[in-house]
């Protein structure tokens, strides 16, 4: 009967160790999925991975929701579950910003050079334009300008969504003021 008891006591303590060591809030494993989240932040995963940042964001909540209500081992998977999302979300958003600065980048590099090269033909046509075309011509170089510098100021400040559209627009319009510029001076196409 001795050694039964003592069989007895020994499942029963080493259950216990087990529910005590599960019964413990996951804080460990809440600053990962904390660090991990932060990084996704910090590569504007939301803007660029959304579907994984919304899977994590997701599993985010409900372990939030299972720590409140002390349900440990729930909430430690459903941690896990969000810090893998975060970290997916980091990776994958770390490719396409680098891709889309590379992008806004290039659009931005090409409007300087036609924005230049706008200037350069505006001040080659001499006395071909009037007074008044050739204000309003370099008042479209000096916008075009202040709009490129903007441009690099948005991707500094991570506006990248604003920068791409505005260096396109930018790109556009230059592109629109050289066109128009030609065929006043009758110049071909460039």
């Amino acid at each position: 009967m001795k050694c039964s008891r003592f069989i007895f006591l020994l499942i029963l303590l080493t259950l216990s160790l087990v529910f005590f060591a599960c019964a413990s809030k996951p804080v460990e494993q809440i600053q990962l999925t904390e660090k991990a989240m932060q990084q996704a932040k910090e590569e504007h995963a939301e803007e660029f991975a959304p579907e994984d940042w919304k899977a994590g964001d997701t599993a985010w909540r409900d372990a939030q929701g299972k720590i409140e209500k002390e349900k440990w081992g729930e909430a430690t998977t459903s941690l896990l579950r969000a810090k893998t999302r975060f970290e997916k979300a980091r990776d994958v958003a770390k490719g396409k910003r680098a891709a889309a600065i590379q992008e806004i980048e290039n659009t931005k590099t090409t409007a300087e050079k036609r924005c230049k090269a706008l200037k350069d033909a505006l001040e080659a046509s001499g006395k071909k334009l009037p007074a008044a075309k050739r204000k309003e011509f370099e008042e479209a170089c000096k916008t075009a300008e202040e709009k490129i510098a903007k441009v690099a100021t948005q991707l500094q400040n991570g506006q990248y969504s604003d920068a791409k559209f505005l260096a396109g627009s930018t790109l556009r319009e230059v592109w629109e003021t050289q066109k128009e510029l030609d065929g006043l001076t009758g110049k071909k196409g460039t």
